[in-house]
């Protein structure tokens, strides 16, 4: 990683333009070509008032010749920029195209962990939006950097070409704004502008959450205060910005001063010039097409700057991106076959250090359903997890058969496993195709069998498309059970030998949740299934239930035995028998 940060952006950026990484050295060459262009006018300019002061020349024809050169090299500078933006706009759409491909592709390759904790809008919002960065810098920036670089060369062949004393009096002003302008970007200053953005982007997300809070600040009559982490963010940004200004205020103030005052230099020493014996018509001559000229240094430098942060924001993208994909990659192996039984062995797991499972074993034979309950945080919903292969365990091993799970083939481990989470999710295609995701070869029968089994029948026949309807179009949405059904049918589509159930019923109303639990029990018949959730009259009948609390199994039994046990597991159903009476005023049945 800090080898990455120590890159040039350029040199991050050119592995993303694949065959054609040639259009940017065409485009930055045009773009020079543009620049010399852009000021060849200067040369016929000189040439035009030389001639008018020292000679008296009033030639409407050498006026017009040389007018006409230098309209000419202004329009072909411009016609050659125009050119350069073209071809640096090809060179950045692929860039930025290859950038989001690229990016999706790896992300298509990490483990499902990566998502757990991972909004999707944020990780899209990342890589479009970066991806957006490094367009702009491309497209736009970086040919401007070539004539940036290339103009005040020719400038300074001007410079010589004229009268080279006035050009050096004229460049004062501009070396001493140059010095002020590259003081404010010494350490402090970058230090500060990197505080400054991180602050910005804290601000951002911090005003999306107020937001999303007014209901509850209109609901209990609070203030802006009442959101105090966002009151203090706005009162630290609003500091940080004053201390950014007043430590620029000076040297910006002097710079504006500064580098356009150029006259106040040259005047001066023309005139003297002029009482020491010089040709008075030639002084002015060169005093005039400096005052025109050494402007134009200022243009480029607030270009530069302007080029630096523009490239300060695509490397800001890019080590976003690079952060969000930096993930580490799960390494398969090509095992295909196992029996259908899960097997912990001492197991345990961390999260960012925090410890969440500590010598964890349990088998689940071959057809056996097992429930796993306990208080929240216990550990229940990363033991999940680990069967499915989000993550790789810490110590010990999870077995399919008794083949460790690390041995199987990406493929073959998800055909073996078929999982259905609390936030299950439909995506913005035909509940066909949505569904199709579980066994893409499955026949018209196949599907209408799963529906009937899931409960979710009912929910295609009232649609008007029916199983052509896109899910999220035209305001077709479902409620959390019936997303729910609709991905039991996935499941039951996909025929896996392991059914994975983490808080399937938890979003679903007392409708869907009898719906739910019939269409459980024929996703699980003959299948291995490990099922996790709160509301134990679901688990029952389970043929055993493991007890997990504080990343450790305390009880294993089925019900009855736990119950009889008199520990954990019969506390948590006192507990779920008393909150199951409970009625509105605090009543309990």
């Amino acid at each position: 990683m800090q080898q990455k940060k120590q890159d040039s952006v350029l040199k991050r950026l050119l592995p993303y333009s694949g065959k054609k990484a040639y259009m940017l050295q065409v485009a930055m060459v045009l773009s020079a070509l543009s620049g010399i262009c852009m000021l060849m006018p200067m040369v016929f300019i000189h040439r035009i008032v030389k001639e008018i002061i020292l000679h008296g020349v009033t030639d409407t024809s050498f006026i017009y010749q040389n007018a006409m050169f230098a309209f000419g090299f202004a329009i072909g500078g411009f016609v050659i920029y125009m050119g350069a933006l073209i071809v640096s706009h090809i060179f950045a759409f692929e860039v930025e195209h290859n950038i989001v491909k690229l990016s999706m592709k790896k992300m298509m390759e990490m483990p499902l962990g990566f998502f757990s904790n991972r909004e999707s809008g944020k990780l899209r919002k990342i890589i479009i939006d970066g991806a957006g960065q490094t367009h702009t810098f491309l497209a736009h920036q970086l040919p401007d950097f070539a004539s940036t670089m290339i103009s005040p060369l020719v400038l300074m062949v001007f410079f010589v070409m004229f009268d080279w004393r006035i050009g050096i009096v004229g460049l004062i002003p501009v070396m001493l704004g140059m010095v002020f302008m590259a003081t404010m970007m010494g350490k402090k200053g970058i230090a500060l502008r990197n505080q400054y953005f991180d602050s910005m982007a804290q601000l951002s997300s911090q005003s999306v959450e107020y937001v999303r809070g007014i209901p509850v600040v209109k609901t209990f009559a609070q203030s802006l205060e009442s959101f105090e982490q966002f009151h203090g963010l706005i009162q630290k940004v609003q500091a940080m910005v004053l201390k950014l200004t007043l430590q620029w205020k000076n040297k910006m103030s002097l710079f504006e001063a500064l580098a356009p005052s150029s006259s106040f230099f040259i005047v001066p020493v023309a005139m003297l010039m002029i009482s020491k014996g010089g040709n008075i018509q030639q002084v002015i001559a060169n005093s005039i097409i400096y005052i025109l000229i050494v402007p134009t240094f200022t243009i480029f430098i607030m270009r530069s700057a302007q080029i630096r942060q523009y490239m300060y924001f695509a490397e800001l993208a890019l080590n976003k991106i690079d952060e969000e994909l930096s993930y580490p990659i799960l390494m398969y192996g090509n095992q295909v076959e196992a029996d259908a039984s899960v097997t912990f062995k001492q197991v345990s797991f961390s999260y960012n250090q925090e410890k969440v499972l500590e010598d964890v074993s349990f088998t689940i034979q071959k057809g056996e359903t097992v429930a796993i309950v306990g208080p929240s945080g216990g550990g229940k919903t990363t033991i999940a997890r680990l069967a499915c292969r989000f993550y790789d365990v810490d110590e010990g091993e999870v077995c399919i058969g008794d083949v460790n799970i690390k041995a199987f083939s990406k493929e073959a481990l998800m055909k073996k496993i078929a999982f259905v989470f609390q936030n299950s999710r439909l995506f913005k295609m035909s509940l066909k195709e949505n569904l199709l995701l579980g066994n893409p070869h499955a026949s018209e029968q196949e599907i209408t069998q799963a529906l009937i089994d899931s409960g979710s029948m009912e929910i295609v026949e009232r649609l008007k498309d029916g199983l052509d309807t896109v899910y999220g179009s035209k305001g077709t949405y479902f409620s959390g059970g019936e997303v729910q059904r609709l991905s039991i049918a996935r499941a039951l589509l996909k025929n896996a030998d392991i059914i994975i159930l983490d808080e399937a019923t938890a979003f679903a109303d007392p409708e869907n949740e009898k719906v739910i639990q019939a269409s459980f029990k024929k996703l699980a018949k003959d299948k291995t299934t490990l099922m996790i959730a709160h509301r134990l009259s679901t688990i029952v009948e389970a043929d055993k239930i493991l007890v997990v609390d504080a990343g450790r199994i305390v009880e294993c039994g089925s019900h009855e035995e736990l119950l009889a046990f008199n520990g954990v597991y019969k506390e948590l159903w006192k507990e779920y028998q008393k909150a199951a009476t409970w009625s509105v005023g605090g009543q309990y049945a």
